[in-house]
């Protein structure tokens, strides 16, 4: 950081952007199902399961602990030899992780 001053926060984005960027977003997810395996599973299963998918990636808890998984799995990898499972296995019990991916069901 310059001069030690962090950088300004960015301006609030306004609700139009929010809901153009959510939307670019979905569509640019669906477009990336190519046409023959929506042939072969079906166009409304397609549209269906990524819309699922959509909908997961916009909860933010959730996203957390994908974000917790991820990075709990690259420290396990990265420093076997330690007793960081143990660890993190005591940090997880903190985490009541049932209830938020119950809050925050994707399935209608």
């Amino acid at each position: 950081w310059p001069d030690g001053k962090w950088a300004d926060p960015s301006p609030p984005r306004s609700a139009s952007s929010i809901s153009l960027t959510k939307f670019m977003g979905h569509t640019k997810l669906q477009g990336m199902i190519n046409d023959e395996l929506r042939n072969i599973i079906g166009k409304d299963t397609v549209r269906e399961g990524v819309d699922m998918v959509f909908r997961m990636y916009q909860a933010k808890e959730m996203n957390r602990l994908l974000f917790y998984k991820m990075l709990e799995t690259f420290i396990e990898a990265t420093f076997p030899d330690n007793k960081i499972k143990q660890t993190l296995s005591l940090l997880r019990n903190n985490i009541n992780t049932k209830a938020i991916i119950r809050r925050h069901s994707i399935v209608k």
